[in-house]
């Protein structure tokens, strides 16, 4: 999603063109006068880029068997179900594996060196 979120933002061009606070029809320049859609727009876009970073971090300690990084994990995807339709599906998604018994035993009976990459 951060990946998506960047190149929407890029294609845009920047956060005044997705916030089309640089349209020359419109001599207005305060938060009125953007559309709501385009507000909600730059919400999402902010919102994907500032999870993406923790949610990486949350994935390379997942592949390493970390016990921290699991419960990160479900943080993550408990807040990432703000994002209506896809993170809240990736979200409940990543919680029934996270919380599933064979998930604990896979965390329990870890290598002890981590994944070996």
């Amino acid at each position: 999603m951060g990946v998506v979120a960047l190149v929407s933002l890029i294609a845009a061009g920047g956060m005044d063109g997705v916030m089309l606070t640089d349209d020359p029809f419109t001599k207005r320049k305060d938060i009125g006068s953007i559309p709501l859609a385009r507000l909600l727009a730059a919400i999402a876009i902010v919102y994907s880029l500032a999870m993406a970073i923790p949610i990486a971090v949350a994935g390379r300690g997942l592949l390493n068997w970390h016990p921290w990084a699991k419960t990160l994990g479900m943080v993550l995807a408990s807040v990432n179900m703000l994002l209506f339709p896809i993170g809240t599906g990736v979200g409940i998604y990543a919680l029934w594996v996270l919380t599933d018994e064979a998930t604990e035993f896979l965390f329990n009976n870890a290598p002890a060196g981590g994944a070996k990459r």
